[in-house]
């Protein structure tokens, strides 16, 4: 199944990439329609790079072997990062995006790593949370483990889909006419495994949905 859509995936930009270089050697000579034909030819060629290397990535992680660079960091930082990140994103949309994180909750991880999870989960939320709605960023620290979570009040995730949708490659009904690879919730729940804790989601209290991710700490 992970082939098939794999070959789908890479189908489109691939035949992007070719009919947008067969249209660049039929034209005139036109040096500004080149350039821009190479443009095109580079974005495509970097979005099947990307695809390629997130699938590497959470093959590697799957299989124990990704490597992660651990230091001491307030998780905090991460989620303030990433509404940073995003901040411009939600305005845009009207979106508001709030943090609960009333303590510091110190620990070992790769912030580099554990932040890419949380800006998917963050970009994931905003892509389905409707116009004028918000999305809650929040750590706490637990006996033994740090529980991270981002909730939104967009549609949900339906029962029958909360376990595929961590699956690579996976689109859900509600995804398909979103722009995307398929990736980002995988390469959530490997990065998280890869640290030694785990991913869900759930629907959140005021509807919509929330994911958690939770660390050993």
């Amino acid at each position: 199944e992970t082939l098939d859509n794999l070959a789908h995936d890479l189908r489109t930009p691939l035949t992007r990439l070719r009919g947008t270089a067969e249209l660049a050697l039929q034209g005139a000579g036109d040096p500004a329609e080149a350039r821009a034909a190479l443009a095109d030819c580079v974005d495509e060629s970097d979005r099947v790079l990307h695809l390629l290397e997130a699938l590497l990535d959470i093959s590697a992680a799957e299989a124990g072997a990704l490597k992660l660079n651990r230091d001491p960091i307030d998780l905090r930082k991460l989620i303030e990062r990433a509404a940073d990140l995003y901040r411009e994103v939600a305005e845009e949309r009207r979106i508001a995006i709030t943090l609960d994180q009333t303590e510091p909750v110190e620990l070992n991880v790769d912030a580099i790593r554990l932040g890419q999870a949380i800006n998917n989960l963050l970009d994931n939320a905003l892509k389905y949370t409707p116009e004028g709605g918000r999305v809650t960023l929040a750590i706490r620290a637990e006996t033994r483990t740090a529980v991270i979570t981002v909730t939104d009040n967009g549609p949900g995730v339906p029962a029958h889909e909360r376990e595929a949708i961590f699956r690579r490659l996976y689109r859900g009904d509600a995804s398909r006419s979103q722009r995307g690879l398929g990736l980002g919730l995988s390469m959530v729940k490997a990065i998280v495994e890869a640290h030694g804790g785990t991913a869900s989601i759930d629907d959140a209290p005021a509807g919509g949905a929330q994911f958690t991710l939770r660390l050993p700490r």
